[in-house]
């Protein structure tokens, strides 16, 4: 009886572990259950992220709660709370928004010269931009 493993390795090379004594396989191809668990476990231990509970973030509506998540999450980052490729897709997803913010804002400012515009005409008034000097 070898001494070695009788089973194939993923490259179809023969394995050179040793047998467990009464079988014919390595410890991990006589169980691969067990060689799965085993790297599951050095997967886990090398996450260096502390596991917290889900938290609920309320949807961001202005620019300064994009920044306040965009803050925390740089926080969380460098506390190993928060992995940082989910802060690069928060970031992502805050330039997005921020874009959408700003188009929002430039449609209501248009919105709101050609109602002037449009009174004016009405009034055959000249047209003042003092309507848009307003803020939202």
């Amino acid at each position: 009886m070898s001494q070695k493993c009788s089973a194939k390795t993923k490259l179809g090379k023969e394995c050179r572990a040793s047998v467990v004594i009464g079988t014919q396989f390595c410890a991990l191809h006589g169980d691969p259950e067990r060689a799965a668990e085993l790297g599951r476990m050095g997967g886990l231990k090398n996450r260096h992220y502390i596991e917290t509970e889900p938290l609920n973030i309320t949807l961001p509506s202005t620019a300064e709660d994009v920044k306040n998540v965009m803050g925390q999450a740089m926080v969380d980052v460098r506390a190993k709370k928060l992995d940082p490729r989910i802060a690069m897709a928060l970031t992502s997803m805050s330039r997005v928004l921020l874009e959408a913010f700003q188009t929002v804002d430039l449609q209501k400012r248009v919105e709101r010269l050609e109602q002037a515009r449009a009174t004016a005409e009405r009034s055959h008034e000249p047209l003042s931009l003092a309507a848009d000097s307003g803020s939202d």
